[in-house]
């Protein structure tokens, strides 16, 4: 839209009025849509149904997490019988696994079924209740193998590492490794007689799995925190999810059909193909508003690292960036992660339901370790052997070093610089006398290494002060959840809210960390939020979980398992 100012005051502005109400009627048709819904064969993502008759359904989406969708169907519905249909499936080569996707202002969730529940009520009446994964849950499958490049009986290199800025680190690592489970070479193919099968993977275009391309140099110019991955056998995601969170990055994927546009200029990937990338949305590095009152506006702060590199502190800016695409009122969905501008006040007419916490961090030095630092028990133990060899030859009874050596080594092994002990000096200053002093983090690594940086980061981003609040929205009223140019913010954009009642009117500026959108027969579809922290409103069995993974791979990183 552009003003013609030849025009009077009042014609000016009636101009404006006319734009505003025809943009608004345009936001409230797309909102009005229905979201469309499609099953997928798991052979060729080939479509089979379009999803027309479904009594509820719900789909969560968290940040850089698996997400839960549920779709409930008449049993009698064509829809219903072929999702059971598992058995008929595989024999018309449809295959056992189904796709599904949903696209609903922008957006697109999709993912695989996991269970179907076929359930019968008193009155006589059969439902089916799908359960989906969403296409985080592939992710989870993708191992980081210690040599990647080698087949599994020879990994010469014992632990898989890359350092770099966040993203790329995180994307490189994938990406090597989703090379190797498409190399046939490395991993036998689906059918090891068909000699077409041993070359498909070595073209992009065939992989199910693609990441989107970024140099590292792009990402060093993107001022992100820099981060070291390693793995020994470690989950993707249980390598990843922590830098990701530690930087406020978001993981994004999106299923490619055909027809959609290319995920990147020249782009050549199969139907079906699921693109991973990662997004800056929170800009802490580069400076961001994240909180103030309605009386002196929203701060912008800086995020930088104490001198150990393992506590954060916020750092106030004076200047406020002008963000030129916010004042473009052809560009009505822009979005500057360091200018959030989305806000609902407490008699917001888009909030229908909210509910605010908060936690205040705890403890105050953090203690991880148990594994001496790389050489100390080499050279004790060189230390031990050479010392006994020189005595025993002196008493004329040999080199006893060796033997002596395998006697006291359970005494001396892991006692020496093995653990590590951090007072997180910011935290205990603000905490005050009357505090909980020690956490100990559980590790499988090598104490004062650069793995031992990480592990402690991890401890201190986990107990740190933690705010979130939930809330049911009223879509486009006034903001539009949604992506592509359909909406003012989703998943990993910083909004602002304020505490209903709260005396202070301070304002709290966080990234939306889950939404999860819903409709039934009785209701149009709707979007329910998560900002701020996932974790305090996550189900506590849903944490424990979470907890019992974390500590198995930890117990598979020293071979354990």
């Amino acid at each position: 839209m552009s003003v013609d100012l030849s025009l009077s005051l009042e014609e000016q502005c009636q101009a404006i009025w006319d734009e505003t109400e025809a943009r608004d009627r345009w936001m409230q048709a797309q909102r009005r849509k229905p979201p469309l819904v499609r099953l997928h064969t798991g052979a060729n993502c080939d479509l089979v149904h379009v999803v027309e008759c479904e009594d509820e359904a719900t789909w969560e989406d968290p940040d850089n997490d698996t997400g839960p969708g549920t779709l409930i169907l008449d049993f009698a519905t064509p829809q219903a019988q072929w999702l059971n249909d598992m058995y008929g499936r595989i024999q018309r080569g449809e295959k056992r696994n189904v796709i599904v996707s949903v696209d609903y202002c922008g957006i697109r969730w999709s993912g695989l079924l996991e269970e179907c529940d076929v359930q019968t009520d008193e009155t006589g009446y059969t439902r089916l209740v799908a359960t989906f994964l969403s296409d985080f849950e592939q992710l989870k499958s993708k191992l980081l193998w210690s040599t990647p490049v080698m087949p599994a009986a020879f990994q010469p290199i014992k632990v898989f590492g890359l350092a770099g800025p966040a993203p790329w680190v995180c994307l490189t690592a994938l990406q090597i490794n989703l090379w190797r489970e498409n190399f046939s070479l490395l991993t036998l193919p689906d059918d090891p007689l068909a000699p077409s099968a041993w070359f498909t993977g070595l073209d992009m275009a065939n992989w199910t799995v693609v990441v989107k391309p970024s140099s590292f140099m792009y990402w060093m110019g993107q001022g992100v925190p820099w981060a070291i991955l390693t793995s020994r056998f470690k989950y993707w995601h249980e390598a990843a999810q922590d830098i990701l969170a530690d930087a406020e990055l978001s993981l994004r994927w999106r299923r490619w059909f055909e027809g959609d546009p290319e995920p990147w200029p020249g782009a050549q990937v199969r139907h079906g193909a699921l693109v991973v990338w990662i997004e800056d949305m929170s800009g802490v590095l580069a400076g961001t508003s994240n909180g103030g009152t309605l009386a002196d506006g929203l701060a912008r702060t800086i995020r930088s690292y104490t001198e150990d590199f393992v506590e954060n502190i916020e750092e106030t800016i004076t200047d406020m960036p002008v963000i030129d695409d916010y004042r473009d009122p052809n560009k009505p969905f822009s979005y500057d992660p360091r200018v959030p501008y989305v806000y609902y006040p407490p008699d917001s007419p888009g909030v229908t339901q909210s509910s605010f916490k908060s936690k205040g961090a705890k403890y105050v030095q953090l203690v991880t370790g148990g594994h001496s630092m790389p050489g100390v028990n080499e050279t004790m133990s060189a230390l031990t052997q050479g010392i006994f060899d020189v005595i025993g030859n002196a008493l004329q009874v040999g080199s006893i070093g060796g033997s002596v050596d395998a006697i006291l080594k359970p005494f001396y092994e892991d006692t020496v610089l093995a653990w590590v002990a951090v007072k997180l000096f910011e935290r205990a200053q603000a905490s005050g006398d009357f505090r909980l002093f020690e956490f100990f983090i559980a590790s499988a690594g090598k104490a004062y290494t650069l793995d031992t940086l990480m592990v402690l980061r991890k401890g201190a981003h986990d107990t740190r002060t933690i705010f979130s609040w939930s809330m049911s929205i009223a879509d486009a009223t006034p903001y539009m959840l949604g992506e592509n140019g359909l909406g003012h913010f989703s998943k990993g954009h910083r909004i602002a809210g304020r505490i209903p009642g709260d005396l202070t009117r301070r304002i709290h500026v966080q990234r939306v960390a889950k939404t999860v959108l819903g409709w039934g027969v009785d209701r149009s579809a709707g979007w329910e939020l998560v900002v701020g922290e996932n974790k305090p409103q996550e189900d506590p069995l849903v944490r424990l979980m979470g907890d019992a993974a974390e500590f198995r791979s930890e117990l598979k990183e020293a071979g354990v398992f």
